[in-house]
């Protein structure tokens, strides 16, 4: 009884009633499907050995199911890594979940990348406004990894925070700069740093954020 007053008072969920919001989302919304679960490195803060065990095991009736990190730029992780992540053992992985992929971004392996189309410089300076800058790209090729296009859905879990450069960090930001290239990932962080920060963190509709949705428009 303790326990569970604290709770209520912290205002947190209890595991049960996360994994049963989760089941209520996606459970039999997938059966037969290829599935791609993005989610954040270490440098995010969420449960996500307990979400990730929940999602695996509500998704049990997809084809396939991987997950991958939206990196970014950040170094991809080892092996061992991807498992300490995702709060699982290498025995575990080789038997449990050797059904469920664990991929990382490569943001600078051009192989790995596809394109989308262009922003071009009208629509930068259109989405810029007042933060507009001459040292900002000209055009802006909106590459993505291409393995994530070879997927029936891709479901985003992951935290949401004040963001310097965006705003607010998730959503479409895992795909913008999660798993994106380079043209993308500099252009949307120079845009965020014209605009400042204190213009920035903490605001819902942003020049970066514009950008990043500009591509649901092509």
């Amino acid at each position: 009884m303790i326990e569970a007053k604290a709770i209520a008072e912290q205002g947190l969920l209890p595991q049960d009633r996360i994994r049963v919001t989760l089941a209520e989302g996606v459970a039999q919304k997938f059966v037969g499907g290829k599935i791609l679960v993005l989610i954040p490195d270490h440098t995010r803060s969420l449960p996500l050995p307990f979400l990730f065990r929940s999602l695996v095991d509500i998704l049990h009736d997809t084809k396939q199911l991987d997950f991958m990190v939206a990196l970014g730029t950040h170094p991809p992780l080892s092996e061992e890594s991807l498992n300490k992540l995702i709060g699982i053992s290498a025995e575990e992985r080789s038997t449990i979940f050797k059904h469920v992929g664990l991929l990382n971004h490569e943001w600078d392996k051009s192989s790995a990348m596809t394109s989308l189309g262009m922003i071009e410089q009208d629509e930068i300076r259109q989405i810029a406004g007042s933060s507009w800058h001459s040292s900002l790209p000209n055009e802006v090729n909106i590459r993505i990894n291409k393995a994530a296009l070879e997927y029936d859905h891709i479901l985003i879990l992951g935290p949401t925070f004040p963001h310097e450069v965006v705003g607010f960090s998730g959503g479409a930001k895992y795909l913008f700069p999660g798993i994106s290239g380079a043209h993308m990932i500099n252009a949307t962080h120079w845009l965020g740093a014209l605009a400042g920060v204190v213009g920035t963190i903490g605001i819902k509709d942003t020049p970066v954020r514009t950008m990043i949705h500009a591509w649901l428009n092509d």
